[in-house]
């Protein structure tokens, strides 16, 4: 029985996705659950600075109905990886189109990295926390 169960875990070990090689870098889409009668995603680049830390910039374009225009918002943005979470946290740069709001918070993800092409988490983001997904085609990696 021990010898089974050392086996299982030897093998669980070897078949353990490896989120330390998984390359993140590139360009991803993004998209959260911010509310029934919004819209919000966007896309991001991710540029690799060491092992575990990135420099990047996201554009995040939210639409709500209750809103007079679309907000389309650039951001600078550093993230690092723990095991197989990544977080990102986003500075405002510029309010392309939208007017500047105290209310409009810069755009901060905490995702679990699933593959080089899929991480999921949340978007967390003036005192609230919205489901989230970051995505990319295969091949996407750059």
């Amino acid at each position: 029985m021990i010898r089974w169960l050392i086996a299982c875990l030897s093998l669980s070990l070897l078949t353990a996705p490896a989120f330390a090689d998984t390359n993140i870098a590139g360009q991803w889409t993004f998209s959260a659950n911010v509310s029934s009668d919004c819209t919000f995603g966007g896309s991001a680049h991710l540029e690799k600075t060491s092992d575990t830390t990135f420099k990047g910039e996201l554009t995040a374009r939210q639409s709500c109905v209750s809103l007079p225009e679309d907000y389309l918002v650039r951001q600078d943005c550093n993230a690092s990886v723990l095991g197989n979470q990544l977080s990102v946290r986003c500075r405002i740069v510029e309010f392309v189109n939208g007017f500047e709001s105290p209310f409009y918070a810069p755009d901060n993800f905490t995702l679990t990295i699933q593959s080089a092409s899929r991480m999921h988490g949340a978007l967390v983001s003036a005192g609230s926390v919205m489901p989230a997904e970051w995505k990319r085609a295969e091949g996407g990696i750059s």
